[in-house]
């Protein structure tokens, strides 16, 4: 059980997460650290064993995820908060991070997210520089533009197998397809006049694809 800590007498004196996360020791000894010094800042100390329970939940993170993490708690929750605060942050940026990558990518590589093949664009024909005016033909064909190819980036596979279950079907095509279908990021003003729903379906989907998200974990 926790209890009210009494002040430091040093407070400038303490490390911040950053440094934390930079120094000697595994993982679990910065995690620990770094849990000591919330609790000194939210005004509340842990039982020995609530601490290495946190540092067991959370050292699978790196320390740039940790630290950031730990400023935000800092910084946004006034009492202690549970451990799955802190991994709701850190997921939540793995989440925003992938998520980004399909929605930008989903109308370019489709939903069988292939490879975009090398192209040539239709010519360019010049009617009006000194060359072309002074050709027989009065223009000159200046030609295409050679497109290359450009390969389908990689979805992460955390974000493959969370598609599977979103789309109901175990297929990731099928969770490409509702979020094309479906997802506001899509939508242009004639769906949202349809359905006058835009909040509540940007609300589904987020919850949906965030619990398959942290269904695969």
């Amino acid at each position: 059980m926790s209890t009210e800590m009494e002040r430091t007498p040093n407070p400038q004196r303490l490390l911040t997460y950053k440094q934390l996360f930079e120094s000697q020791g595994s993982r679990f000894a910065q995690i620990l650290a770094a849990s000591s010094r919330l609790g000194l800042v939210v005004g509340k100390v842990l039982d020995p064993a609530v601490l290495r329970v946190w540092a067991q939940r959370l050292e699978e993170y790196s320390p740039e995820q940790l630290t950031r993490a730990f400023n935000r708690a800092e910084c946004e929750i006034a009492a202690w908060p549970a451990v799955s605060q802190l991994v709701e942050f850190i997921e939540r940026d793995l989440y925003d991070a992938a998520l980004a990558l399909v929605l930008t990518g989903l109308r370019r590589y489709g939903i069988e997210w292939k490879d975009r093949e090398a192209y040539r664009t239709a010519d360019k024909w010049d009617f009006h520089s000194p060359e072309a005016l002074a050709h027989p033909d009065g223009r000159i064909n200046r030609g295409g533009k050679h497109i290359p190819a450009e390969p389908a980036p990689k979805i992460p596979e955390r974000m493959e197998k969370a598609l599977c279950s979103f789309g109901f079907t175990g297929k990731r095509e099928d969770g490409l397809r509702r979020l094309l279908r479906d997802h506001p990021y899509f939508w242009d003003d004639n769906t949202v006049w349809k359905t006058g729903q835009h909040g509540l379906q940007a609300d589904t989907i987020d919850r949906d694809l965030w619990a398959a998200w942290m269904a695969v974990r």
